[in-house]
């Protein structure tokens, strides 16, 4: 049985070198196969904007209240958009093939006057989506 004070050098051995300071960022989240934008570190009310946009609205706003969106189906989505998962997506990139693949008025607006403002002032410019797809096949 370890004691408190072995348990919390376990802990602080764990994490040495690590600043532990929240910084914005995009993710491919391989367990829910979404791509996440997170501005700020904060609770979050989940608003779905259709199949595959969900908007990160801050519980308690203090600014601004979107701190974030998920692209949901991202395996798929890059796939069907030619975007290699070997190399780094540009965010402004899925950004365009999301309009491209929703080009409805709400999303637009989402996208131009919300999602691009966000990236563009946390300077949030790639996603590291993991390896490269092996080829879907077709059944014969």
């Amino acid at each position: 049985m370890r004691t408190p004070e072995q348990v919390e050098q376990l802990v602080r051995s764990a994490f040495a070198g690590q600043s532990g300071e929240f910084r914005p960022c995009a993710y491919f989240d391989d367990s829910l196969d979404s791509i996440r934008v997170v501005a700020r570190d904060c609770s979050v009310t989940e608003t779905r904007v259709n199949n595959l946009i969900t908007v990160l609205e801050s519980t308690y706003p203090r600014g601004r209240k979107c701190v974030g969106f998920t692209l949901k189906g991202a395996t798929h989505f890059c796939r069907e958009h030619g975007l290699s998962r070997g190399t780094p997506i540009k965010v402004s990139v899925l950004l365009d093939a999301i309009l491209s693949a929703c080009p409805d008025i709400i999303v637009e607006t989402f996208v131009d006057h919300v999602a691009r403002p966000l990236i563009r002032e946390e300077g949030i410019e790639e996603v590291e989506v993991g390896g490269e797809l092996a080829p879907t096949t077709q059944p014969a």
